[in-house]
């Protein structure tokens, strides 16, 4: 019996093992030596070792099943540090300035195209390895779409082609398209759930991006409440703190309104700052330094620094005028105080100084 548990363990961490992408300690005249002899092309995983973004592609990505099944049939695989060794003069030769950066080579070490970032799933770096070998032509499926052929998965493969050739506004057309022959339960199903979350397929303020608010319950069932919710808080986050920032100069008391009752329609838990939001932007548009005080104490004593560079400022400078003195007290209270807190050190003199010579100017 223990004999068979062990074998049984041995056959599954082989097929584990086995499984991950198979990095080979080659340097790269034998990784390309041994590529022409295997038929085979050469995988170079350019990375650095204060790459965050390479270390998330070493642990969760290049050991999945699917990219090591993937690569390892076509690839000799090897992977150098940048910045020693091999990897300066690698770099050099091909160009290499973005980590991580995946070189894909001929067996004569021509390169055939070189992939720059990081992948958030196994799928996607497969699919990009696919497109930049030729496998995947958009030009050929340009060509399908153009004469009528619209059968759901070649849509949806013909969609994520243009997203990763970076293909937008060609994208945004053919998903529309997509979506206008769906009924309201299809179109929140998980499948299409990369047309609402890619901004750039579906921006804020497109006909995608307000359907996904206005049905967030339909894609909560369809694609699940944590990822729905995450998106629905970023979209509303984001509105509203171009409005606070002044990168929306142009939104009306009844926009900051709709973006209230949508908020509110969202019901999104533990974002009752986006409310907090709502409030001083009402307060930002009516010229009303007494509703905006209380909310800006509310909100800035526990923002981060990020935030705060950012947002603290201008809603303060935008209420110029209309600020009393005993305002103007609180106001300089609460940048002293905020400086003391903060971290960032450009920050922390950014407060001081606008306590001292702003704010009595309010």
């Amino acid at each position: 019996m223990k004999k068979l548990v062990l074998l049984f363990f041995c056959m599954f961490l082989m097929s584990f093992l086995f499984a991950q992408t198979n990095f080979q300690e080659l340097d790269l005249a034998g990784a390309l030596e041994k590529a022409k002899g295997e038929g085979k092309m050469v995988l170079v995983d350019c990375y650095t070792s204060w790459c965050g973004p390479c270390k998330m592609m070493a642990s969760k990505i290049l050991p999945l099943k699917e990219v090591g099944d993937f690569l390892n049939e076509r690839f000799v695989c090897v992977k150098y540090d940048m910045e020693k060794g091999e990897g300066p003069e690698i770099a050099k030769k091909y160009g290499v300035e973005a980590y991580p950066t995946f070189l894909l080579l001929k067996a004569d070490g021509t390169l055939i195209q070189p992939l720059v970032g990081m992948t958030t799933t196994g799928e996607e770096f497969v699919y990009k390895v696919k497109l930049a070998l030729g496998d995947i032509s958009t030009v050929k499926m340009d060509s399908l779409y153009a004469n009528g052929h619209r059968m759901t998965r070649f849509v949806l493969s013909y969609l994520k082609a243009l997203q990763a050739t970076e293909q937008f506004d060609k994208a945004r057309a053919v998903s529309s398209e997509l979506l206008k022959t769906m009924n309201d339960s299809q179109k929140s199903f998980g499948t299409y759930w990369f047309i609402y979350e890619d901004i750039n397929i579906s921006p804020i303020g497109s006909e995608n991006v307000n359907y996904l608010l206005d049905h967030a319950d339909n894609f909560r069932k369809g694609v699940g409440e944590k990822n729905v919710n995450a998106k629905l808080a970023a979209l509303l986050e984001t509105q509203l703190e171009d409005i606070l920032r002044g990168r929306n100069k142009n939104a009306s008391l009844a926009d900051v309104e709709k973006l209230k009752q949508r908020l509110e329609a969202c019901n999104l838990p533990g974002r009752e700052d986006l409310s907090d939001y709502v409030t001083l932007a009402k307060a930002m548009i009516t010229k009303d330094a007494g509703q905006a005080l209380p909310v800006c104490k509310k909100l800035f004593t526990s923002m981060s620094d990020e935030k705060l560079a950012y947002l603290y400022f201008h809603p303060i400078l935008t209420l110029k005028g209309k600020w009393s003195d005993a305002h103007k007290k609180e106001l300089d209270k609460m940048s002293r105080d905020l400086s003391k807190r903060v971290k960032n050190v450009v920050l922390k003199d950014g407060l001081v100084n606008f306590a001292n010579a702003m704010i009595p100017n309010l």
